[in-house]
């Protein structure tokens, strides 16, 4: 099987936005190209359902898909399973799945699946330096919020920031600037915004912001 943990460089990474607005990001495009070039006769596919279809029922009503690689050999690699979720974070209950959900999960597996089963752009999911492959010798234990810590203190977890920037990834140039100048004129600091989403205090407003923009949607659409 094929070891892609480094193949990404710095030429692979895209940006949106300028200055200290810029977010880094890596398309699902890339990703495709780069396993094209890298591990040839390696397919991406969506297991089917019982009922032929993409979506899978999780026991308590809400869906995701299970992603898989085979091989130029007929290998196949084991299920990864990925949640249909919300921008939230939140899986969608599965008889409100739509087709982009359903699409944009797909781009997402693949790109997890990916860095789970060759190793290909795990420093921006784990969001490492590109060019420092090394990881520490133990995983960061799971955080837990005590009582008495405010949102201001609990870093998001790392699986979680990957679903935000995906969020923020999918908002037009004008949209992420109008982001960013409000995220910065809430949490005033140095270096790029990106860099500075940090903790559930700015999960939270970003969930906000992005509600609103949901509620001003609505309204210009009637």
């Amino acid at each position: 099987m094929p070891n892609l943990g480094d193949v990404i460089t710095t030429d692979d990474v895209s940006k949106k936005g300028t200055g200290k607005y810029t977010a880094d990001y890596v398309n699902w495009c890339r990703v495709a190209h780069l396993l094209q070039d890298n591990a040839p006769g390696w397919q991406f596919h969506l297991a089917h359902y019982v009922d032929s279809g993409h979506v899978w029922k999780a026991p308590n009503g809400t869906g995701y898909i299970v992603g898989y690689f085979s091989g130029p050999n007929g290998e196949r690699t084991p299920d990864f399973p990925q949640a249909v979720m919300d921008f939230k974070n939140n899986p969608v209950p599965y008889e409100n799945i739509t087709a982009r959900d359903v699409t944009d999960t797909h781009r997402r597996a693949l790109a997890a699946c990916a860095a789970f089963t060759f190793g290909l752009a795990w420093q921006l999911w784990a969001r490492e330096q590109i060019e420092d492959p090394m990881r520490g010798d133990e995983p960061a234990a799971p955080v837990e919020k005590p009582k008495d810590v405010s949102d201001a203190d609990v870093p998001i977890p790392e699986g979680d920031k990957e679903q935000i920037f995906d969020m923020l990834e999918e908002l037009s140039d004008e949209k992420l600037d109008q982001f960013c100048k409000a995220f910065d004129g809430k949490f005033v600091g140095e270096g790029s915004v990106s860099d500075r989403i940090q903790t559930e205090e700015h999960r939270q407003f970003i969930n906000d912001w992005h509600s609103k923009q949901d509620l001003s949607s609505k309204d210009v659409n009637g």
